[in-house]
């Protein structure tokens, strides 16, 4: 287990099917919205694009069904490892969607790789974020974009994914706290150390994001 992510205990065996089983069903909706607000706010369809904290790769599924991306779908859980194989074959892209097992503050990539980098989800559990977008400033091409984060991607969507996740009995107790104006100049800082030559915080109804560029 990998000592830089936080809550690594609930991406056991038995969390990591759980989260694969949620990931599939309530936030089902989630990706593709997501997936094509990266493509718009990035505009890089081609090259080599990596998802970090990919779980069961719904996100890098929804990438590769909309762009011509070559996808590293990167998770530091070998625990979840089949169930991202599985979404990706069952949608026939082993040709251009690969798991990687690795850890954001120490990618497994040579520098100046990739073309996109992409996270939903993750970056609450990054235990250094100074040293993790360090190491994705160092893993993207010059001119190479990112965008990573949190959310549904809509207020609609957000509220119906709660509701859901009541109906289904599941719980929020160990959901981490949203991110917020109070957080914007930790982040910025954060950006700043990592030496992007643009940055943007995206705090609205789609979620908190981080938009950047080498």
């Amino acid at each position: 287990m990998h000592k830089n992510s936080r809550n690594y205990k609930r991406f056991d065996p038995e969390g990591a099917k759980e989260f694969a089983g949620i990931a599939d069903e309530i936030f089902a909706p989630v990706y593709p919205l997501v997936a094509e607000q990266m493509m718009k706010r990035c505009n890089v369809r081609k090259g080599i694009c990596i998802d970090v904290g990919t779980g069961a790769s719904n996100l890098a599924v929804a990438l590769a069904e909309m762009s011509e991306l070559r996808i590293y779908a990167m998770d530091f859980s070998w625990n979840i490892q089949r169930m991202a194989m599985e979404n990706i074959v069952s949608k026939g892209l082993q040709e251009r969607v690969r798991f990687i097992l690795g850890d954001v503050h120490r990618m497994p990539f040579h520098d100046n790789l990739a073309s996109m980098v992409v996270s939903r989800g993750s970056t609450r559990f990054w235990k250094n974020k100074p040293k993790a977008f360090k190491e994705l400033h160092r893993i993207l091409k010059p001119g190479g974009k990112g965008y990573v984060g949190g959310g549904a991607g809509s207020a609609a969507l957000s509220q119906g994914i709660d509701e859901a996740m009541k109906r289904g009995g599941f719980e929020w107790k160990n959901r981490p706290k949203k991110y917020g104006k109070k957080d914007h100049p930790y982040f910025r800082e954060t950006l700043r150390y990592a030496e992007f030559r643009y940055s943007e915080i995206i705090d609205d109804n789609s979620g908190f994001w981080i938009d950047f560029e080498k």
